[in-house]
């Protein structure tokens, strides 16, 4: 609603829910010379996903990447530019989790239609070299760790250049791969970089930071040998500021590593016992802690631990840039693995002599929002406090392709729906619960924090709901300073 006229109005916006009707897509070509559109539509059923759209560089033909609504079948077909006539399919992938095509194809030389397309179904994103023609040329890249994107090319299309989280899965590494497969690293430190290549493909300018470098920049030659161009000073420098540290835990299946992140105040007293706030996110296609100056943490954090906090993250089983396999284990039930792995956070924390087991709290943001609340009411004797923003409550209440991706549907995965929902475990709430929302959230519809807070009110449970009038589903501008006051003053004021 637009609460700025009188009386309100009402903003429709088109959101297909989980199981619900969808959207039925078309490509539209059209012609500049004759002034006509052709349009293409799926091959498969009316509401398949037509995705990662690209041109060949003669122009002839447009390469589209058709998902089907259960995302576990994707083909890359080739149409006639002119027409918009089916040519071929080039290839098809299949998995009972998911397929999730990221990328369009890459066309490395402009006087060649072969393309360079991302494939994870070896369990890793690399790279494969295809013809037109549907004839895989050969596979560039064969690595136990995810391309991440192709950065470009040199002006032959012989060498093609693309990020990647590296091994260790907290970096973002610059890497050259040849037509016959020779990869090269080009970043030399490790950290998280930010590359840009030369038009002539002869030289690459790298920013990049790390744990202990705020700021680098420098330019590589062909040769790949590298001139510092700029180091930057700590901008923190003065500032009472605390410390982070980069640790790994042994996720709930008892093999998987993972990492976490706590920060101390810059007056650390190990003799002390001192309260924690974790900060979780825990859904796909994020990653919370990074081999980045500040390790991806925000400034808020740090001013919590000067408040007398430690801060404690861990990217759980189903985040980002961990391999197919990692992301995953959360397929069909969202919330059980992802709070399993939190859990042995938890278990952590309170192996430490320093930690006050008793005075735990949690905050999490949009998926973050989903575990805050699962963790308050599923795990409630772990945390004292909560407090959950634009929180996913029932998934059937979520958009169709990302919901419908990790959970399928309530018609094929009931079991699923029921056991992630939030509003069945309301009657368990022990702590101080805090909900928050945007008024006009668009990717986490109101009708979630208000399903979740009707049966709080039915089961007589006592919770917190704060709106933020007009604003869409993350809290910007002027008012972000608000939010971030109440968030960690409702914490401190709760968790004595």
């Amino acid at each position: 609603m637009d609460i700025n006229e009188t009386p309100g109005k009402l903003e429709n916006i088109k959101y297909p829910m989980i199981g619900q009707k969808s959207e039925k897509p078309r490509v539209g070509i059209y012609n500049v010379t004759s002034k006509q559109t052709v349009f293409i539509k799926p091959r498969g059923n009316a509401d398949d996903y037509l995705t990662n759209l690209s041109w060949s560089p003669d122009e002839k033909f447009v390469l589209i990447a058709e998902v089907n609504r259960g995302q576990n079948d994707m083909s890359l077909h080739v149409y006639d530019a002119q027409t918009g006539a089916y040519v071929r399919t080039i290839l098809n992938e299949k998995n009972p989790r998911w397929v999730e095509p990221e990328h369009a194809a890459y066309f490395p030389n402009a006087a060649s239609n072969n393309f360079v397309w991302f494939s994870e179904k070896d369990g890793f994103h690399n790279l494969y070299y295809y013809s037109i023609d549907g004839k895989l040329i050969k596979q560039l890249t064969n690595n136990k760790f995810p391309a991440k994107e192709i950065l470009g090319s040199n002006p032959a299309g012989t060498e093609i250049y693309f990020s990647s989280p590296g091994e260790t899965g907290t970096n973002m590494l610059t890497y050259k791969v040849d037509l016959k497969g020779k990869q090269t690293l080009i970043t030399k430190d490790l950290g998280v970089h930010s590359v840009s290549i030369s038009t002539d493909g002869n030289w690459f300018f790298d920013e990049f930071s790390n744990h202990s470098t705020p700021s680098k920049s420098l330019l590589y030659d062909k040769n790949l040998k590298a001139k510092t161009l700029l180091e930057s000073r700590n901008k923190y420098d003065g500032y009472e500021m605390g410390t982070a540290e980069i640790k790994t835990i042994k996720a709930a299946d008892g093999t998987t590593d993972l990492y976490t992140r706590l920060i101390k105040p810059s007056n650390f007293d190990p003799s002390k016992k001192y309260p924690v706030m974790v900060y979780v996110y825990g859904g796909p296609h994020a990653q919370m802690i990074t081999n980045s100056f500040l390790d991806g943490a925000n400034l808020w954090m740090y001013w919590m631990a000067e408040q007398g906090y430690l801060v404690f993250t861990v990217d759980n089983r189903g985040s980002d840039n961990r391999g197919f396999a990692f992301e995953s284990a959360i397929h069909g039930r969202l919330g059980v693995n992802e709070m399993e792995d939190q859990m042995k956070g938890v278990d952590y924390l309170k192996s430490l002599p320093y930690v006050d087991g008793n005075r735990l709290a949690v905050h999490g943001w949009s998926f973050g929002g989903f575990m805050t609340t699962s963790l308050m009411l599923r795990k409630p004797d772990a945390f004292k406090v909560g407090v959950a923003g634009g929180p996913v409550t029932d998934w059937k209440y979520y958009e169709v392709m990302y919901g419908e991706r990790y959970m399928d549907t309530p018609a094929e995965n009931q079991k699923g729906f029921d056991e992630a929902s939030t509003l069945n475990y309301v009657k368990d709430l022990k702590g101080k619960l805090l909900l928050i929302h945007g008024t006009s959230d668009d990717v986490v519809v109101m009708q979630h924090n208000f399903s979740l807070i009707k049966k709080f009110v039915e089961a007589g449970k006592q919770v917190d709901f704060f709106p933020y009038p007009m604003h869409k589903h993350n809290v910007g501008g002027k008012d972000r300073i608000h939010l971030m006051t109440k968030v960690l003053n409702y914490i401190i004021d709760n968790n004595k």
